[in-house]
């Protein structure tokens, strides 16, 4: 997807829609619009945070959008706002990481492990439930199964005689689901109120200003390099090297946070401008069997991990669940939950289905194809 694609709603790595047509810049599709809908988002993130839902700058600006498209109001969040979104939370995630975050760094490459079949066990049950209980095709129900990589699923699942709306509902669905839900489970889990780490130092305004533009600057190689993620992830590590060798002695401002986590939530929610909330309607059951059954097998897994490696559950769940790049990791922060650990898993999970991936599916066609189907 081209990053001067303005009208076009932008999803997270791996979970991207396809581009839509250009539309007239009107108060629904012009930056009156844009500044409408993150409006919205800034409402009802501070009143979710307000009332102490847990990730609730996020979770509430995303259901805030989420409803403003039910009625035709929503405008997508066109790349330059997504950039500053993406700056902002790297900045954010990367001011968290201190010696202490890597205390349990050698864990990685097993849990990293675990994850992968994580990854395989999800996209199988959720496939076998779709095609035994909702009656689904193979194609429709194994591409709607696969955790990410949205942009090719999409792209191939018209080839692979897939039904594209089907599929679309559910990669679109399963954000939004991810976003409201897992703090809810993690806090009930947990028996405690999690939250962002309080009485921290912030960055003075001067430190703050060169760690930004050193963030932004960074997330721009990698834009440019055409690296999934970029802008988030060269903003995440370019702030936390300046914050882990004792450049900037804090991190970045509360406030600014929750800025870049309301804009993300308002990234998310815009997803379904424009959407055809019929059809969702009409595959609601289905797509809830499907994300339930990814969300059921992540658990299992996620516990797994935490019992035998002695990581907090909270953290393995988030790193464990089936898709969301930048919405798990706005989570991570927002719960106070080490966001390092979260952006490994998911990273690399995002990597493995775009190496993997292309792989299956011209398998299952050359398979299709030998069969005359």
């Amino acid at each position: 997807m081209s990053e001067s694609t303005r009208s076009a709603p932008i999803t997270a790595p791996g979970d991207e829609r396809p581009p839509r047509a250009p539309v007239a810049w009107t108060y629904r599709s012009g930056p009156t619009g844009e500044a409408t809908t993150l409006a919205a988002a800034l409402i009802g993130g501070l009143g979710f945070q307000y009332f102490g839902v847990p990730g609730g700058a996020m979770s509430g600006s995303v259901i805030a959008v989420a409803f403003m498209s039910y009625f035709g109001a929503a405008t997508p969040i066109g790349n330059l706002l997504r950039l500053v979104a993406m700056a902002i939370t790297g900045t954010s995630i990367g001011s968290a990481i201190e010696p202490a975050t890597l205390k349990n760094i050698t864990s990685y490459p097993v849990s990293i492990l675990i994850m992968a079949v994580c990854v395989v066990a999800v996209t199988v049950c959720s496939a076998a439930v779709s095609i035994l209980i909702s009656r689904w095709s193979k194609p429709t129900a194994l591409l709607a199964a696969v955790p990410g990589s949205m942009a090719y699923i999409l792209s191939v699942s018209l080839t692979m005689g897939a039904d594209l709306p089907r599929v679309a509902v559910v990669q679109m669905s399963r954000v939004i689901f991810l976003v409201v839900l897992l703090p809810l489970i993690i806090v009930a889990e947990s028996g405690v109120h999690l939250g962002p780490i309080s009485g921290v130092l912030s960055d003075p305004p001067l430190v703050l200003a060169y760690t930004g533009a050193a963030a932004v600057a960074l997330g721009l190689v990698f834009v440019r390099l055409k690296m999934g993620g970029g802008m988030l992830f060269g903003a995440m590590i370019a702030s936390g090297i300046i914050h882990a060798t004792g450049l900037a002695p804090g991190r970045v401002p509360m406030p600014i946070m929750l800025v870049g986590q309301i804009m993300i939530g308002a990234w998310a929610g815009s997803r379904f401008a424009g959407f055809d909330w019929t059809l969702f309607g009409r595959t609601i059951l289905a797509s809830s069997l499907a994300i339930g059954t990814s969300l059921l097998v992540s658990f299992g897994f996620a516990s797994f991990a935490s019992t035998f490696l002695g990581m907090p559950f909270g953290a393995t769940l988030i790193a464990y669940a089936p898709g969301g790049l930048e919405a798990m990791m706005v989570l991570a922060l927002g719960l106070g939950i080490d966001p390092l650990f979260v952006s490994a898993h998911h990273f690399s999970r995002y990597f493995l289905i775009n190496l993997t991936l292309p792989f299956i599916v011209q398998y299952l066609m050359k398979r299709d194809r030998e069969k005359g189907l």
